[in-house]
């Protein structure tokens, strides 16, 4: 396999890989330099321990269950990223909304893939 190619100079994608655990903080399986801390009812918030560099979007995200059906029609929104201070790191919320549009948590078969586009 080659190298990536992007039209963007010095593309970074950050990958996060979230399982559900109903009405609490969700178990983080993978993504680095970051923490994902639940606020509301399927609100979480993507805090950045390092500045992964100028946010550029989201590249895609995914959700996957144990029983596919359970995920249908789910959807995922985001708020504009904050950039990082001299006193609090950058961070992102997101936000997920079942098939009715309520807000939704994961349950512990559920995960959510979301790929974080940054520019060194």
């Amino acid at each position: 396999m080659g190298p990536s190619r992007s039209d963007l100079d010095n593309e970074q994608v950050h990958r996060i890989r979230v399982l559900g655990t109903g009405a609490a903080d969700v178990t983080k399986q993978l993504g680095v330099e970051c923490t994902v801390v639940r606020r509301a009812v399927g609100v979480h918030r993507i805090t950045f321990t390092k500045t992964p560099g100028t946010f550029v979007m989201i590249g895609g995200y995914m959700f996957s269950a144990t029983t596919a059906a359970d995920v249908k029609g789910q959807t995922l929104t985001a708020s504009d990223y904050t950039k990082a201070t001299a006193t609090a790191h950058g961070f992102i919320d997101i936000s997920i909304w079942s098939s009715t549009f309520a807000a939704d948590d994961l349950q512990a078969t559920e995960h959510l893939d979301l790929s974080l586009v940054f520019r060194a």
